[in-house]
C-alpha cells in the first residue's frame, strides 16, 4: 500500500506520517510540497491513494487533480479546510473520490482511506469475476460487505454514494428533501448548502449507469429533492458464490 501526500505544510505531513506509522504501518508514505512534483510522483510511483491539498506553492490542487486524472484513476482524497464548500464541491465534480477536512481525527483519516481502498478492491475483483456482464436486472445491495451490483454488474461506489443509496432505497417511493439528505449523509457540511447532494446524486447516477437526461431510478422531486423508484433487494453475502 502506497500513499502519496501532496501537502506544503510540514506539520500536516509529519502528523499524517505519524498517524500511518501508528495505525496503518503497512502503508508507505511518499510526500512532496509541490503540485508539479505531485503529478510526476503520481505517474512514477503509481500510488494507491493520493491525498491532495488545495493550496500549494506552485500550482493549485485542482490543476494537480486535473493532470492526474488525465492518466490515472488512482483514488484521490482532497485535504481541505473546514467550511470551504465551493472548493470541496469543485474537487468532487472534477474527479476527487472523497475529502477530509482540517482539522481531522487520526481514526477518521485512516478509516476513510481504508474504506475507499477496500471498496475499490472489492469492485475490481468482483467486476473481473463477473465478467462485467451489463444487465438491467434488479439492484442488489449486499448489507454485509456494504456494496451493490446491478444484476451481475458490480457497482464502483464511494462510501458516501453507498450511504446515499441506502437512504434512498430504504425510503423508496418517498421524496427526500435535499436538506434531509444533507443532514443524514453530510452532517459536517453547512446545512444550507445542498450542492453536495446534487454532486453526489450525479455521481451515484453515473455509478448506476443512469442516463443523465432520462434517469429511471433516482428522480428529481421538483427543485427540492429526490426519490428512488427502482426495484431492489437487500441481502447478505450477495456475491459469495461469485467470489467462491
Amino acid at each position: 500500500m502506497k500513499i502519496l501526500l501532496v501537502e506544503d505544510n510540514p506539520k500536516i505531513t509529519e502528523i499524517i506520517a505519524m498517524i500511518l506509522r501508528g495505525k496503518w504501518f503497512e502503508a508507505k508514505l511518499v510526500s512532496t510540497a509541490y503540485g508539479r512534483e505531485g503529478v510526476d510522483l503520481a505517474r512514477t510511483e503509481t500510488p494507491d491513494i493520493v491525498i491532495l491539498d488545495l493550496m500549494l506553492p506552485d500550482i493549485d490542487g485542482f490543476q494537480v487533480l486535473k493532470e492526474i486524472r488525465a492518466f490515472s484513476e488512482v483514488l484521490v482524497v482532497m485535504l481541505t479546510a473546514r467550511g470551504e464548500e465551493d472548493d470541496r464541491i469543485r474537487g468532487l465534480q472534477e474527479g476527487a473520490d472523497d475529502y477530509i477536512v482540517k482539522p481531522f481525527s487520526p481514526n477518521e483519516l485512516v478509516a476513510r482511506l481504508k474504506s475507499l481502498v477496500r471498496r475499490k478492491e472489492i469492485s475490481t475483483t468482483t467486476a473481473a469475476l463477473a465478467g462485467m456482464r451489463t444487465t438491467k436486472d434488479r439492484l442488489i445491495i449486499d448489507t454485509e460487505s456494504q456494496r451493490a451490483s446491478l444484476g451481475s454488474r458490480p457497482l464502483d461506489m464511494s462510501p458516501r454514494e453507498y450511504d446515499l443509496l441506502i437512504l434512498f432505497v430504504t425510503n423508496a417511493g418517498t421524496a427526500l428533501s435535499k436538506q434531509n439528505l444533507m443532514k443524514s449523509v453530510f452532517p459536517e457540511s453547512a446545512e444550507h448548502d445542498t450542492r453536495f447532494v446534487d454532486v453526489y446524486v450525479k455521481k451515484l447516477r453515473e455509478s448506476l449507469g443512469e442516463n443523465p437526461q432520462n434517469p429511471k431510478l433516482i428522480l428529481e422531486d421538483g427543485a427540492t429533492g429526490y426519490k428512488f423508484v427502482g426495484e431492489y433487494s437487500m441481502v447478505k453475502n450477495a456475491l459469495k458464490d461469485v467470489e467462491g
